[in-house]
């Protein structure tokens, strides 16, 4: 028997950006209409990937600096990408943005069973988290892909966080043997120790509860 949908009142707020979304979609069509933007009809998804990109880190460098004004209008940038790749995608017959926004919302619902489903509510953020954690496991070991190992598609920085959160990477040893084994290493095994220097680095930003991407570009900042 399949699970019962869980009743989701709509704000009013929810209601208008609904709307304010579908404008925007529509608008997209248009653009890349006959009768629309020559360069917005050229593009592909191989040609947005930059600008997917350029968007996201532009949003978190203006969380960074606390603008509100400037988070508003980086996240509509970074909307626009999404929207972009889903017209794209339903021009192709793949799908379209209302498939998009209906995946997430249900795998919003899924992994967060202590609000909408019979489990009892997360006692704090920890047992959240690990709630999370186990739904996307079982739905990972459903689909076969459990036991697959890949390099997330990030930043070399962002991709060692994650998996050192994910408890995939094994020791790492400390940021003091990293450097004294990078400071003896031979010319020719110069990178792979200062990988393993930086690996550490992250794992000990970790572990005293830093972020390592956060804690870069903070550092970055303050010699700009």
């Amino acid at each position: 028997m399949p699970p019962v949908e869980p009743r989701i009142p709509v704000s009013p707020a929810a209601r208008a950006g609904g709307a304010a979304t579908a404008r925007l979609a529509a608008i997209m069509e248009r653009l890349r209409g006959e009768d629309g933007c020559a360069w917005d009809r050229e593009q592909t998804w191989a040609s947005l990937r930059r600008y997917v990109i350029e968007e996201a880190f532009e949003l978190v460098e203006a969380i960074e600096r606390d603008d509100p004004d400037a988070v508003r209008e980086e996240c509509g940038d970074l909307l626009l990408e999404v929207v972009f790749v889903a017209r794209i995608a339903a021009e192709a017959s793949r799908f379209g943005l209302e498939e998009v926004a209906r995946d997430i919302g249900d795998k919003l619902i899924r992994r967060h069973p202590h609000v909408f489903g019979a489990s009892a509510p997360a006692a704090g953020t920890a047992e959240a988290l690990a709630s999370w954690e186990a739904v996307k496991a079982r739905e990972k070991a459903a689909a076969g892909d459990a036991g697959r190992r890949r390099i997330p598609a990030l930043p070399a920085l962002l991709a060692a966080a994650k998996l050192l959160e994910r408890a995939e990477i094994g020791d790492v040893g400390s940021p003091a043997e990293a450097a004294a084994d990078l400071a003896a290493a031979e010319a020719g095994d110069v990178e792979r120790a200062a990988g393993e220097l930086l690996l550490a680095a992250a794992a000990a930003a970790l572990d005293r509860g830093a972020d390592p991407e956060t804690a870069l570009r903070r550092a970055l900042g303050r010699r700009r």
